[in-house]
């Protein structure tokens, strides 16, 4: 899982654990590690503090099995160097760029998969199926939110909703709410 500080990943970490997966997840400093760990992320590298391939290889030898991808072109090679034989990437954003180079004989030999992910046009009954694993996980605790579970809330009155959008657009870590009432 690359980006687990962020909402999404926070999000795919509390998932995956909640599937029973084991949880490696990349960070870009101390802060977002807590913040990953907190979310309940088993392993958090610090991807620019140490080699983050040969730290998930002396984590996981064989490899894993499931990439969850923020920044698909900047992090290519990574996936590649960290995925198991039939691992696939999932991805949902194009943070480091819209152009992706890839090794194919690599992949092909390997059977490696990429695979796009965007809510709004995903068949209907794979995004039921999605829904419905989510209301279970929450019904179970599953998910949680703050900075307690590694996503801290970043509160606006609806008059600062200009400051609201800046604090987005600057990329501030956590989930930026605005209050209405």
């Amino acid at each position: 899982m690359a980006g687990g500080a962020g909402a999404v990943g926070n999000a795919a970490i509390q998932l995956a654990r909640w599937a029973g997966a084991t949880v490696l997840t990349t960070v870009s400093s101390p802060e977002k590690a807590k913040l990953a760990a907190a979310a309940g992320a088993h392993h958090v590298i610090d991807y620019r503090a140490e080699d983050a391939a040969a730290a998930v290889r002396a984590l996981v030898p064989g490899g894993v099995d499931l990439v969850v991808e923020v920044a698909t072109a900047g992090n290519a090679a990574l996936d590649v160097a960290v995925l198991a034989p039939g691992g696939a990437v999932a991805f949902y954003a194009t943070n480091s760029g819209d152009e992706v180079v890839l090794p194919v004989l690599e992949l092909m030999v390997r059977n490696l998969t990429w695979s796009g992910v965007l809510i709004y046009t995903i068949p209907a009954e794979a995004k039921a199926d999605a829904v419905a694993a989510i209301v279970a996980a929450v019904a179970e605790g599953a998910l949680r939110g703050g900075e307690e579970a590694g996503l801290p809330w970043h509160h606006y009155p609806l008059a600062r909703t200009a400051d609201a959008h800046d604090a987005v657009e600057g990329a501030v870590v956590g989930k930026v709410l605005i209050d209405v009432g």
